[in-house]
C-alpha cells in the first residue's frame, strides 16, 4: 500500500514539474508573439507623450524618455543645468510655463536615471550637488504646475547649478 502511495507521489511530482514548463513555455510564446506582433505596426502611439489623435514615431518616443541626453555626463549636465535654469526664471505669466515644467521634469528624471547607477559619476561632487537641486526642484514640480517655485528656494538652487557647474570644470 505504502509503495502504491509513493509511486503515486512520484507521478503527481512529474505531473507538476511537466505542468511548470508547460506555464513557462505558454508564457514565453505569449511574450514572443506579442513582440512579433507589435513589430508590424510602423509607428508607436504612446499616449503619455502625444494628444489624442497625435502619432509619434518609436525614435520620437525615445527622444522624449531619454530628454535629449547624449550619454556624455559634461554635456548632459551642462544642458540639463542650463535648461532648468530657464525653467526657474520663467515668468509667472508666461504661456508656455506648463509645457516648460513638463519637460523639465522629463528632464530632472532623464538625468537622475542615467547616471544614478553608474559609480563612476555618482560619486563625483557635481552630481550629487545636481541630485540636491533636482530633487528640490522636483519636489515642487511635482506637486503642481501651477505653482511657482519661491524666491529664496530659486536662489539657492541657482547658487547649486554654480557650484555643479565649477565642480564640472574642476573634473569633481
Amino acid at each position: 500500500m505504502k509503495a502504491k502511495y509513493e509511486s503515486l507521489f512520484k507521478s503527481l511530482k512529474v505531473l507538476k514539474v511537466s505542468l511548470q514548463g508547460l506555464c513557462r513555455s505558454a508564457i514565453a510564446f505569449t511574450l514572443a508573439s506579442l513582440v512579433v506582433l507589435s513589430s508590424f505596426t510602423p509607428e508607436a502611439n504612446a499616449a503619455l507623450f502625444a494628444k489624442k489623435g497625435e502619432v509619434l514615431s518609436t525614435k520620437e518616443i525615445q527622444t522624449l524618455v531619454n530628454a535629449g541626453l547624449t550619454g556624455n555626463y559634461l554635456t548632459d549636465t551642462t544642458d540639463t543645468i542650463k535648461m532648468l535654469r530657464e525653467a526657474i526664471n520663467l515668468p509667472e505669466d508666461a504661456e508656455n510655463r506648463a509645457a516648460v515644467k513638463t519637460s523639465a521634469r522629463y528632464k530632472i528624471n532623464a538625468y537622475v536615471s542615467r547616471y544614478r547607477a553608474d559609480r563612476e559619476k555618482s560619486g563625483l561632487y557635481s552630481y550629487t550637488t545636481m541630485l540636491t537641486a533636482l530633487n528640490t526642484l522636483a519636489g515642487y514640480y511635482n506637486g503642481s504646475v501651477k505653482r511657482a517655485v519661491p524666491a529664496k528656494v530659486r536662489d539657492r538652487l541657482l547658487q547649486e547649478f554654480d557650484r555643479a557647474e565649477t565642480a564640472l570644470t574642476q573634473g569633481r
